[in-house]
């Protein structure tokens, strides 16, 4: 029995509105439906994107080297569904990200796992034909491929003082992001430098260096967690959980992505700690604000991508927050700000027109408003 439109489109939907997953349809000819909301496209402008594999019997799970994934999944006779782009948990803290766009990408996908993935397979499987599938019938195809992690001794001791203020600015940017949430960011973007470019701390010691370093990691991010609203009772639990694991590693493989684990671990508890805190409206207006730092945002362009008159959004907002909307994106560009004037070269006419600032002179006076100091000064003390 054939689906109509309707139902395609009505199913894609609920799907969307239970799990978060972006949902797409083609026919076998190739045509799509309306379904909402469109799915982010992959700024490397993926054959696979653009080219879905054919529908075949049984669904399809396919991850990329980044750790995005889609899942097609077959409406007989008919065509195909796609489920994604989403990011798994499982690989994406291979990614070392430095273009913006990339960064804005990752940050708009719901993060989830592969069995997650499989497990809704089923559930569109068993909707669509009222049959069972079984877990083998699920195809799996991946592009990621695992490196070995390299031991200390193995590469060269030599540091600098570039180094090591390098690897300062970086860590202010980590705290930064734990405190505030930003758990999606932290997972797509950071990685340790190589091995050895902070200095050994038990230098003929490969696995205790890496677990000195790792310890060091859960104390800063328990930190920036409690700065950023976990209660010290609970990020202290967290802790000696986390420091429990890694003094039972028996090896370095053991530890693989850890220092990236424990980081994204210690933010997600802040983001719940957000959760509770804000109403559903608002919490969702800080997450598109913080995806979309690099657009054009008004108070009625946020409202209305999140469903809510502007007159509401606007009260409810300074309630909860203490700050007028408009004026929680000029902090929040402003702290995008920081990031490039500690990190790139631009200009700050460039970065002012980046973050949409009316005028260079608007950016550095709302900069130094926000701040205390001017741009230039900020730069001058932190690049």
């Amino acid at each position: 029995m054939s689906l109509k439109k309707d139902d395609l489109i009505q199913t894609a939907e609920h799907l969307y509105g239970t799990t978060g997953f972006f949902v797409s349809y083609r026919s076998a000819t190739g045509e799509g439906l309306d379904i909402q909301p469109i799915p982010p496209v992959h700024p490397s402008q993926l054959t696979i994107e653009q080219n879905w594999p054919p529908p075949e019997i049984t669904p399809l799970l396919y991850t990329l080297k980044d750790g995005t994934a889609y899942l097609f999944i077959p409406v007989l006779d008919q065509g195909q569904y796609r489920i994604g782009p989403v990011l798994l948990q499982s690989a994406l803290f291979r990614a070392h990200i430095q273009e913006e766009t990339f960064h804005q990408f990752y940050k708009s996908l719901t993060r989830t796992t592969e069995n997650r993935l499989i497990d809704c397979a089923h559930l569109v499987y068993r909707l669509l034909t009222g049959q069972q599938l079984v877990a083998r019938d699920i195809r799996v195809e991946s592009e990621v491929v695992d490196q070995e992690i390299p031991l200390i001794a193995d590469v060269p001791s030599h540091t600098t003082s570039t180094a090591y203020i390098k690897a300062w600015e970086r860590e202010q940017q980590i705290i930064e992001w734990i405190a505030s949430g930003q758990s999606e960011r932290l997972a797509t973007t950071y990685s340790l430098p190589a091995y050895g470019e902070f200095g050994s701390l038990a230098r003929h010691q490969p696995l205790r260096a890496e677990k000195n370093l790792l310890l060091g990691t859960v104390l800063l991010s328990a930190r920036a967690a409690i700065t950023g609203g976990l209660e010290p009772d609970e990020a202290f639990m967290l802790s000696d959980r986390m420091i429990e694991s890694i003094e039972a590693a028996q090896s370095i493989s053991e530890l693989r992505n850890r220092h990236v684990r424990i980081t994204v671990s210690f933010a997600e508890a802040v983001k719940q700690i957000q959760e509770l805190r804000h109403s559903p409206h608002v919490l969702a207006a800080i997450r598109y604000i913080q995806q979309h730092l690099y657009d054009p945002l008004s108070v009625s362009s946020i409202s209305r991508e999140i469903h809510v008159s502007s007159n509401y959004l606007s009260v409810l907002f300074k309630e909860e927050t203490g700050l007028p909307l408009a004026r929680y994106v000029i902090r929040e560009r402003i702290r995008e700000a920081k990031r490039l004037l500690r990190s790139t070269d631009d200009s700050l006419l460039t970065i002012s027109k980046k973050l949409h600032f009316s005028s260079q002179s608007h950016f550095s006076q709302a900069f130094k408003q926000t701040t205390g100091e001017t741009p230039t000064h900020y730069r001058q003390h932190h690049f």
